[in-house]
């Protein structure tokens, strides 16, 4: 034996090492992304506002079509 070589214990611990390395780092990497998007915030949604038919505007057939609407976009409030 010469200082500074490796034995063959050495080489056999170094490949198991690098063996479960590469068979852990795919779930460790899924696991991270799925916490980082749970960490992301969450985009809100329109508010989508349907009020009933008025009587005095909408006369006849027009009634059948429904009150008026709104739609709402609560991000541009901020």
């Amino acid at each position: 034996m010469r200082f500074g070589q490796k034995t063959w214990r050495d080489h056999l611990r170094k490949a198991a090492q690098d063996y479960k390395f590469e068979k852990t780092l795919g779930p460790r990497l899924d696991r991270a992304e799925a916490n980082w998007l749970a960490d992301q915030p969450v985009a809100p949604k329109p508010v989508v506002v349907h009020e009933p038919p008025d009587d005095e505007l909408q006369t006849g057939e027009s009634q059948k079509l429904g009150g008026a609407m709104q739609i709402k976009a609560p991000w541009l409030d901020q």
